[in-house]
């Protein structure tokens, strides 16, 4: 159908270390492998893992779906299960272009965590917990080509914020750019885990917003995705965060002003930078890194690694 599955230990909703050993990892859609799986283990549960397109609502609890459902009424429309506690599991398709946008580690809204997008898998039907409570289809699934598409308002509340909306723009130096590529580089690759995916948004958008100033798109992508990957991001990941954010930050270009007494006249510095600078990862995805100056705070929007973005 076009997702992957995964046995569960009976009774629980972890992978069956027997059968899986590597657990996420291991899910298949091999039809044989699946069978072999379940011959060995009739009790087993089912995970299942949805592709990068597929995003699951798994929304904790019964009133926080009726409000869900009462604010986007389209959602009563998709696949959905209904979980042991009584909240469900919602299968909806991202637009395109939007894959490895979305994080799976932060709430965006109460009472909703995002499942799916080839990341996070779901315990679905027919699978029972100990104590007997077990999911139930709701509606049924189908193929990932045949799930509607996130509901608009619904699409804007998950994703991250948009930086500032000021258009100024002008011609920053190659070697001011590079300085401050650099230092969001810096950042993605020094991001703890459980931080990863959304620092690496949080910084390629507001690499974007340089692109207006004139820093070299690919040049922008090289390097966060070898600093994404050095974090310990898979660069298919990587690449498609990466790509999203430069996008968005493009469309909001972000403020530079003159640096005015503390540098060369018609220098540019980015709000909310100051001094210290990163190490060269322009040089190490082979781009010439010149002599820059230096900074401090690379996070133009003053949160810690991104903090809080989906």
């Amino acid at each position: 159908m076009g997702y992957r599955v995964l046995p569960l230990h009976p009774g629980e909703k972890r992978p069956h270390g027997g059968l899986v050993p590597h657990g996420l990892k291991e899910a298949s859609r091999e039809e044989a492998v699946i069978r072999a799986w379940w011959t060995r283990e009739p009790g087993a549960g089912v995970g299942i893992l949805a592709p990068e397109e597929v995003l699951v609502l798994d929304v904790d609890q019964a009133e926080v779906w009726e409000r869900l459902k009462e604010a986007h009424p389209a959602l009563l429309e998709a696949p959905r299960q209904r979980t042991p506690k009584g909240g469900v599991h919602v299968f909806l398709k991202l637009p395109p272009g939007l894959e490895g946008a979305l994080s799976a580690t932060v709430r965006r809204l109460e009472g909703v965590d995002l499942r799916g997008m080839g990341r996070a898998y779901v315990v679905a039907a027919p699978t029972r917990l100990a104590d007997g409570r077990e999911y139930r289809w709701e509606v049924p699934l189908v193929s990932p080509e045949g799930l509607p598409l996130v509901p608009q308002g619904l699409l804007e509340a998950l994703l991250p914020p948009p930086p500032p909306r000021e258009v100024r723009t002008g011609e920053a130096s190659p070697k001011r750019l590079r300085a401050l590529l650099e230092a969001y580089a810096d950042r993605v690759a020094s991001a703890p885990q459980g931080t990863r995916h959304n620092t690496l948004i949080a910084y390629a958008r507001a690499a974007g917003g340089l692109l207006p100033h004139g820093l070299d798109p690919h040049e922008a992508e090289e390097v966060l995705v070898a600093a994404a990957m050095q974090a310990g991001l898979p660069e298919r990941e990587a690449r498609a965060a990466t790509r999203w954010g430069l996008e968005a930050g493009a469309r909001a270009p972000l403020p530079l002003e003159d640096q005015g007494d503390f540098g060369p006249k018609g220098a540019f510095w980015a709000k909310g930078l100051a001094q210290n600078p990163a190490p060269s990862w322009t040089a190490k995805t082979r781009f010439r890194a010149n002599e820059a100056p230096q900074y401090k705070d690379p996070n133009p929007w003053g949160e810690e690694g991104g903090a809080g973005w989906g």
